[in-house]
């Protein structure tokens, strides 16, 4: 059998030809539909009351002591961290499994449509209540509002019905040997209902991604980014001292200490807007809130959002990530 001496016209003329009857017997390739980023629409939820009704889910973000100690009825803790990345450096991140985080959500009757107030403590704490309500806008959930557990515990008291821990009569329980009675007295309350596993419908102009930061970093407040710093004042202008406050570095960001954008209530401050556009702040700039770890940062995004900036995200991260590398 006579080998063929291919040149290079019959090679491409092969080519062409494998090609046409290779595309005449290959399935229809699917088309490709861009996704369009999802805006978030709950900042009219954040200014509204704290509606704590039969489908209401309460989530408290107090320790689990103070929780033991007092809680509404219904209500459920839940930790911050627990929807973290595990590394030191890496904790002010969402856990990398978003899935995850909302069939968890789920067990806990939490679902895109579901009404949820987190409480928390307010200015005594770091601003816990405002990081979940965060990352459960982030995830889709539509009708988020946060505040001070005392705020709402005087309109649903914690306190067991008349005669709780006493037998009939007035006379105190013993210790030893009356668990089932105790038991007995004990409000009931039922479980949380849990809804179907859901798809989080992520809000992704409410984080600001490690690639977005070093471009700002880059192009600055003529891009239309705007740096803002929600540490305490000691800590923004480097009074605490040591070498982790000059390693910082200088992002030319504003300082908005976090504590005073919230009311007594730690609702947000809305009447503070007028103050923010005083200091340059405008409605369309891009505004990246950081911090330490990510926790306060994301309790302001939500505060700036209910101000109507619409455009503020939480470097999530924080300084710890920075100063990681």
């Amino acid at each position: 059998m006579q080998r063929k001496n291919w040149n290079s016209v019959d090679l491409v003329l092969a080519l062409i030809l494998w090609v046409g009857v290779a595309s005449g017997c290959a399935l229809k390739p699917t088309r490709g539909t861009e996704t369009l980023p999802r805006a978030f629409s709950g900042s009219q939820a954040l200014l509204g009351p704290l509606q704590l009704n039969e489908a209401t889910v309460i989530l408290d973000t107090r320790s689990s002591f103070d929780f033991s100690m007092a809680r509404i009825p219904r209500s459920q803790n839940v930790n911050w961290v627990d929807y973290s990345e595990p590394e030191p450096a890496q904790r002010g991140w969402l856990q990398r499994d978003l899935f995850a985080a909302a069939r968890r959500l789920a067990r806990m009757g939490v679902g895109p449509e579901t009404p949820v107030v987190v409480l928390g403590l307010g200015r005594e704490g770091q601003g816990e209540e405002g990081r979940v309500a965060w990352m459960l806008a982030y995830l889709g959930v539509k009708d988020v509002r946060f505040g001070r557990f005392d705020s709402v515990k005087a309109r649903l008291t914690t306190s067991p019905p008349a005669g709780f821990g006493d037998v009939p009569g007035g006379t105190p329980l013993e210790a030893e040997g009356d668990a089932e009675f105790r038991k007995s007295l004990r409000p009931t309350e039922p479980s949380p209902q849990e809804v179907p596993i859901w798809k989080p419908e992520v809000v992704e102009d409410l984080l600001v991604t490690d690639q977005e930061f070093r471009e700002a970093m880059k192009k600055g407040d003529a891009a239309g980014f705007r740096f803002i710093d929600v540490r305490a004042a000691r800590d923004y202008l480097g009074q605490t001292g040591g070498l982790r406050s000059k390693a910082i570095p200088n992002l030319g960001a504003l300082n908005l200490p976090w504590k005073d954008l919230f009311d007594d209530n730690f609702r947000p401050a809305r009447e503070l807007r007028p103050q923010l556009a005083a200091l340059g702040v405008r409605d369309d700039d891009r505004l990246i809130v950081l911090d330490h770890d990510g926790v306060a940062a994301c309790a302001i995004v939500m505060a700036l959002r209910a101000m109507g900036f619409s455009r503020a995200g939480c470097f999530a991260g924080g300084y710890n990530h920075l100063l990681a590398k």
